[in-house]
């Protein structure tokens, strides 16, 4: 690896440790966004001069972000892992879920007895349908953008937007 490649991996480590992922989950992406070719978990952490039991709990998160996936390479038995360049969509539809989550709580506390007044519960439920509009949209847009770039393909349905999910329609 070229002295640039480890800074640009060093560097994505510590721009998602600012975002609550551990480093290492973001020098992870850092290499598959730099990676040719599938890599096994051993040649993950042989690369990053880290343990391989770190390696596969990191992986194991950012296939759950769902930034990373799995892969296989027909005759070997090990493990591969890639940039799932659909993990982008997948991000924002966690963000939305979690909108969507964080609204429902709110609105079970309003209809407790006595809560029905709360301002700043109010205001939350709004938010989370403000910010969870947003993000669907965003998210519509980025399929649609994604979908038009030369070489790119989703491999996934588009899921549906916020309203439709409320709405029931598709």
């Amino acid at each position: 690896m070229s002295a640039e490649e480890e800074r640009f991996i060093e560097s994505m480590g510590l721009f998602f440790e600012r975002q609550g992922v551990p480093r290492i989950g973001g020098r992870i992406l850092g290499l598959l966004l730099l990676a040719d070719e599938p890599l096994a978990l051993g040649e993950i952490a042989r690369l990053l001069r880290v343990s391989p039991a770190s390696v596969s709990t990191n992986i194991r998160q950012l296939q759950t972000s769902g930034t990373v996936e799995p892969a296989s390479i027909p005759g070997d038995r090990r493990h591969y892992y890639v940039f799932n360049s659909v993990g982008w969509d997948h991000r924002l539809e966690l963000a939305v879920s979690a909108m969507d989550a964080l609204s429902r709580l709110c609105q079970d506390a309003l209809a407790s007895p006595g809560r029905g007044k709360r301002v700043k519960l109010r205001e939350t439920v709004e938010f989370c349908a403000f910010y969870s509009e947003e993000l669907s949209g965003a998210a519509e847009r980025w399929r649609a953008r994604f979908a038009r770039k030369p070489g790119t393909q989703a491999t996934r349905a588009p899921s549906p937007s916020a309203r439709q999910r409320r709405s029931g329609t598709r």
